[in-house]
């Protein structure tokens, strides 16, 4: 972690002016190594740097208690230690704060330090003017400035402001059970007002899923809960209606603090392209319809270019690594399978299933052995597909959806029991050297009448986010009685 601490040429080291007047004042009270007077030092700054000052007390067991907690600190920290010892800080900052202490302490002198913050929301850096003081009664305090450094915050902003992508911070507001009631929103640049319809700070403080009209959408908002409850990353593709047209989102989704930092991209033009080539496709493959007709010397030209728009759908419709049905090409296969089952009065249910822990495969054995498992499990997934109107289709990361037409709830269940007893029972190749254990949480819904996929794609994320707050390796059905261990 990056730090320094000075005692000497503390004014021309320091980036805020309040740094030179706070020792000038301090050094005109000075009591030697008692510090400054407690309480009458406190009278003369506290009105004037107050909103900027943290006053630690010493426990007596090595560790300083934060006894005041000014409210800039607050708002730059993205929340107060009010009452809270220094030890439960980040283990650096804490190590580093507390040594700072102590020798302010001993010397009785103002030491000035900057250091790398980890966990607040804004900051890179801070810097510090230490003050030691003694009160009336011989107890021992220290008068702690704190502010960020200046030239970070404008690089800060600088990059939020001039950023094509919209970036929304967002700060979970939990109720006493510890449950997330909504989320607030703390940063976001002007790209991300102008995709949400806003101007200004307009964003700023408000609730995250009224303000943000991709995050209405109820799987979008599910996914967000799971990215802050299960500390992992996610790239989340989104739509919604504005002046009459669709705007396609793809968003970035990455845990910060007890929160979520989103970075929103525009992909409407690129869907647009995308649908433009499709059509301009078919319009080929009927010109090439009639030019095989009447030239037959074009034939093998022709067949080349055929070749090449089937590769062209396939890749439109399947997922890069896998080859499974892509999220789009899955929810509309599953829309008509569901239409279909409804016209003829037969059930059909969805297992959603997640790789357990799936962060730590590629913490401890790279990004290629990640990949690999992913693939091992997409064919493994494939050998329990008896029909060939099931739908197998990876819906992002490591969260695999499986459609089942003409089952029901005991024909589903038998296929995901199937799945958990195959992962207990084998490793999945990861190189011609290394094959890994897995484990897999999941979720059933079967479809009720006149139920849209939404809906059932949202009941089947409840069971596995339950199923993954029960422990994962282990089934969790939509209907509430209802639940297997793996």
């Amino acid at each position: 972690m990056y730090q320094e601490v000075h005692t000497e040429n503390i004014e021309a080291r320091a980036h805020a002016a309040e740094v030179a007047e706070l020792l000038e004042r301090f050094r005109r009270s000075a009591q030697g190594p008692a510090g400054v007077p407690y309480e009458d030092f406190c009278n003369e700054v506290m009105a004037d740097f107050g909103a900027d000052l943290m006053i630690l007390a010493p426990t007596g067991d090595g560790d300083y208690l934060h006894v005041h907690y000014g409210r800039e600190i607050v708002r730059y920290a993205g929340g107060s230690r009010m009452g809270e010892r220094v030890s439960t800080m980040t283990p650096q900052v804490a190590r580093f704060t507390i040594a700072c202490c102590d020798r302010a302490l001993a010397d009785g002198k103002p030491s000035y330090t900057i250091h790398r913050s980890l966990k607040t929301v804004r900051v890179c850096l801070w810097e510090r003017l230490v003050m030691p003081a003694t009160s009336r009664d011989g107890g021992r305090f220290l008068l702690v400035f704190s502010r960020p450094l200046q030239f970070r915050e404008e690089l800060l902003t600088t990059v939020l402001d001039t950023s094509p992508s919209g970036i929304v911070a967002l700060r979970a507001i939990r109720d006493h059970e510890g449950h997330i009631e909504r989320t607030v929103i703390i940063t976001a640049n002007r790209r991300a007002a102008a995709l949400a319809g806003c101007e200004g700070e307009g964003l700023l403080d408000s609730d995250a899923q009224v303000s943000l009209p991709f995050l209405a959408e109820a799987t979008v908002w599910r996914r967000c809960l799971y990215a802050i409850e299960l500390r992992r990353t996610d790239m989340i593709e989104a739509s919604f209606t504005s002046d009459g047209r669709t705007i396609w989102l793809q968003i970035a989704v990455a845990p910060l603090g007890d929160g979520l930092v989103l970075t929103i991209t525009d992909i409407s033009d690129l869907i647009v392209a995308n649908q433009t080539l499709q059509s301009r496709a078919a319009t080929l493959a009927l010109e090439i319809g009639r030019e095989r007709a009447t030239r037959r010397a074009l034939s093998q030209e022709i067949g080349q270019r055929e070749e090449r728009e089937q590769e062209l759908r396939r890749l439109a419709e399947t997922d890069p690594l896998t080859a499974l049905l892509n999220r789009r090409s899955f929810t509309e296969k599953a829309h008509a399978a569901i239409h279909a089952c409804e016209a003829a009065g037969t059930d059909i249910s969805l297992i959603v299933v997640d790789l357990d822990h799936f962060k730590a495969v590629n913490d401890s054995f790279g990004h290629p052995a990640g990949d690999a498992v992913i693939r091992a499990f997409a064919d493994l997934l494939l050998g329990q597909v008896r029909n060939e109107r099931d739908l197998v289709g990876r819906f992002g990361g490591e969260e695999f959806a499986i459609l089942l037409p003409g089952a029901d709830l005991e024909a589903a269940l038998r296929i995901a029991l199937r799945i958990q007893d195959i992962l207990a029972s084998r490793r999945l190749p990861v190189s011609e050297t290394l094959a890994l254990q897995v484990s897999a949480s999941l979720g059933i819904a079967t479809h009720q009448k006149r139920e849209t996929l939404s809906a059932l794609i949202e009941r089947a994320d409840k069971a596995l986010y339950r199923a993954k707050h029960d422990g994962r390796r282990c089934i969790r059905i939509a209907d509430p009685d209802l639940s297997v261990a793996a």
